[in-house]
């Protein structure tokens, strides 16, 4: 038997259709192909954050709210201050925590 030469766009189809059954997990996994399929990558929080820049800003906020209401003594200023601080240490773990899970990846 004859085999004849793809066209060109039937080997274009041909290429899509392969790419498209390749990123269907489900289809790989029972046909038991060993080409991994490619996840599209999330960003992270610390990717999110770049390299801690908002992390930054937050403490200096925090700085801000401290002194302001040590110096005005206003109660809604030491409120807010405890918020914003509570805050600030609650994203600093969670963004060290996300990092160094990042790193153990690796």
């Amino acid at each position: 038997m004859e085999r004849s030469p793809l066209s060109e766009n039937e080997r274009r189809v041909l290429a899509q259709m392969e790419h498209a059954l390749r990123q269907d997990r489900h289809f790989a996994l029972r046909m038991g192909d060993q080409v991994p399929v490619q996840r599209p990558r999330r960003r992270g929080l610390p990717e999110a954050m770049g390299s801690g820049r908002g992390l930054v800003l937050l403490c200096l906020l925090s700085l801000a709210l401290m002194i302001t209401g040590i110096a005005t003594a206003h109660t809604p200023v030491t409120v807010a201050f405890a918020a914003v601080w509570t805050a600030t240490l609650a994203l600093a773990a969670v963004w060290l925590f996300a990092r160094s899970a990042r790193r153990r990846r690796r």
